[in-house]
């Protein structure tokens, strides 16, 4: 921003902003002008009363001044106000009505005779402060109608008046300095107001070149939208052609299984994976400290071990939700089915509204043979179409695992089957339902009735492939309004659970000195057990701005950071590119339940040595250390 320093208005390449700032600040100015007129006309009539305690002999004079001459020049001013005209003329109508404000006092002055004349001097001074910081005309108009009231003071009291000299000294040092600081201060506001001004003219701009980028982005994300719904349209007659050999279809339905997995695991996962695995990494970690110190043969050992393996087993769960697709191919093994559908909907119940209830009833303990990811996926699909199916996000589903027989009879009355032992799934709501035409069409690929936001129509395809690779069948009862019911049927093996290995506590000590880092104070405490009982010195912290203070002060006395990404205040991330700013050779360690926006290059490139996933158990733990202590 460029400006002249005496007039204040806009030079240089701004210069064409003066016209726009003088109409800006007429419309800021304009109603406030309105209620600085009537206050200043209310008091000037106002202060008549000491005209007739003051100099009773000349009030008439005095007040002819105020009310046949100040007065009405302030009325026609604010009349004019309202008129369309007074944009253009609104500064020389103040000036003037300032200016015969200031010289109507001066004239009382003259008029009146000592000691009576000192009460309107500071009346001049409050026109002063009228004219720059209540009317603020702007500081040129401004400055000139104060001077001349100066020089109209002047000329009164020299050549009309015949002020004593020490009196005309003492007034003009007091009119003078008042008209001084009232400028500095009018020049000030007018000088505030235009950086306003300014800084909303830049930002607007700012705003306009964002506009315009906006509008390029949703041209190009049109025209892109435009690309790809075509390009959808072709796969999607590419896939039914594809579709017409047995070959081409099982292909298929192996790519919609890991897509729609993708989807299932994708909705889930960033909500839950954060505090389920902090809350792992609690009782893994606290269970194998119990380990480490009690009698393997006694009864507490056995019961902390279960805890310890259920723990694992939710472990391998949560992994298995983040882990977003798997090339290799299925291993299919004994799965007990009933303990796969117990802990997927304890996921679904985490993720669908307080409204619906679930309703379980699990009989069943044999097994089938499959892949448990699979499994998993089956029954996730079957409750979430479940769950889209009912208004209102209120309803039941009901969830059932048994065991049946099924004999040549039976058989004979649907798809074909092996007689034998078979365990049933089945999956029913109070949802809206179908009809018969709907139901021929729900397991082909791509075919839903969802809005776009809740599916791609592919769960009901990959389940059915699933089951039908698992020698399997599926059945569908449903009518509109009455809810729907699906059956699966998959054949029952003979298995029996392996034991159950030994945690290893092997672990290899240390004597260095660890700082660990985590808004979790049970983690904080479990971590300084593990580390201390291996042989390092361990200091703790629960805040981030803490930590980075206590290493700021004592950079030297640590060996290495271990830390927990996902902390309030202070990220690990942001604590980890502070600590390396301070000492840039210190080995960290970053660990956290979930993040998808953080990765292993991004660690690196900041100087973060290892990524450690939640939960951690104590070996990969201590063994991680050990591995970045040793090499320096």
């Amino acid at each position: 921003m460029t400006y002249n320093l005496f007039t204040l208005s806009f030079t240089g390449k701004w210069a064409h902003l003066e016209p726009e700032f003088i109409k800006s600040h007429f419309r800021e100015s304009l109603t406030r002008i309105r209620v600085a007129i009537l206050i200043a006309m209310f008091f000037y009539a106002a202060f008549g009363f000491l005209d007739a305690m003051i100099v009773p002999d000349q009030k008439i004079i005095f007040w002819t001044i105020r009310y046949a001459v100040i007065c009405p020049i302030a009325v026609w001013v604010l009349w004019f106000s309202f008129r369309p005209g007074f944009e253009i003329y609104a500064q020389p109508c103040l000036f003037f009505m300032c200016l015969a404000g200031g010289l109507g006092i001066e004239l009382m002055v003259i008029l009146a005779d000592p000691p009576a004349t000192y009460s309107y001097y500071a009346g001049i001074i409050l026109i002063f402060i009228t004219i720059y910081t209540f009317i603020r005309m702007r500081f040129l108009w401004a400055l000139a109608c104060s001077w001349l009231i100066v020089a109209g003071y002047e000329i009164g009291a020299i050549w009309i008046a015949d002020t004593p000299r020490i009196m005309l000294i003492n007034n003009n040092f007091f009119f003078v300095s008042a008209n001084i600081l009232c400028m500095l201060a009018g020049y000030s506001i007018e000088l505030n107001i235009r950086k306003r001004f300014f800084s909303g003219f830049k930002l607007e701009q700012e705003k306009n070149k964002v506009n315009q980028i906006n509008r390029e982005l949703d041209q190009r994300v049109r025209e892109r939208t435009l690309a790809l719904s075509t390009a959808n349209e072709q796969l999607k007659k590419e896939i039914q052609d594809r579709i017409s050999s047995e070959a081409s279809r099982v292909k298929l339905e192996k790519e919609l299984n890991r897509k729609h997995k993708l989807e299932s695991i994708g909705t889930l996962a960033g909500g839950i994976a954060h505090d389920f695995n902090n809350i792992l990494a609690a009782v893994i970690g606290y269970s194998e400290l119990c380990l480490s110190s009690l009698d393997k043969h006694s009864s507490e050992y056995e019961n902390i071990k279960e805890i310890f393996k259920a723990g694992m087993r939710a472990k391998d769960l949560t992994r298995q939700i983040l882990t977003f697709s798997r090339q290799a191919e299925q291993k299919t093994e004994p799965v007990q089915l009933g303990e796969v559908v117990a802990e997927a909907l304890k996921l679904i119940r985490a993720s669908i509204p307080a409204g619906i209830d679930i309703i379980t009833d699990i009989k069943s303990t044999a097994f089938v043979l499959g892949d448990e990811g699979e499994l998993h996926r089956i029954v996730m699909n079957l409750c979430t179409n479940a769950y889209h199916a009912m208004e209102n996000e209120k309803g039941t589903i009901e969830v059932r695992v048994e065991d049946t027989v099924l004999d040549q009879e039976i058989i004979q009355a649907g798809e074909p089957m092996v007689p034998g032992k078979y365990v049933v799934l089945t999956v029913g709501d109070t949802g809206h339902g179908m009809t018969p035409d709907i139901i021929e069409k729900i397991f082909d690929p791509f075919f839903t009735t969802k809005a776009v936001d809740h599916g791609t129509g592919m769960g009901l395809s990959v389940v059915h492939g699933i089951v039908k690779q698992y020698k399997g069948t599926i059945r569908v009862y449903s009518e509109p309004g009455q809810g729907t019911t699906l059956v699966i049927y998959l054949p029952a093996v003979q298995a029996h659970a392996g034991p159950d290995q030994e945690p290893v506590f092997t672990l290899p000590p240390g004597t260095e000195r660890i700082m660990v880092v985590d808004d979790e104070k049970t983690l904080v405490h479990m971590v300084q057990k593990h580390l201390s009982s291996l042989g390092y010195t361990v200091k703790g912290f629960t805040d981030g701005q803490e930590a980075a203070a206590c290493f700021s002060e004592h950079p030297d006395e640590f060996d290495l950071i271990l830390t927990d990404f996902n902390m309030p205040g202070l990220t690990g991330l942001e604590l980890s590119e502070k600590i390396l700013g301070i000492r840039g050779d210190i080995p960290i360690v970053l660990c956290t339940g979930y993040s998808k926006n953080i990765t292993r290059e991004k660690l690196r490139s900041v100087g973060i040595r290892s990524f450690l996933m939640k939960p951690v158990t104590r070996y990969a733990l201590s063994t991680t250390l050990r591995e970045i202590l040793d090499q320096g």
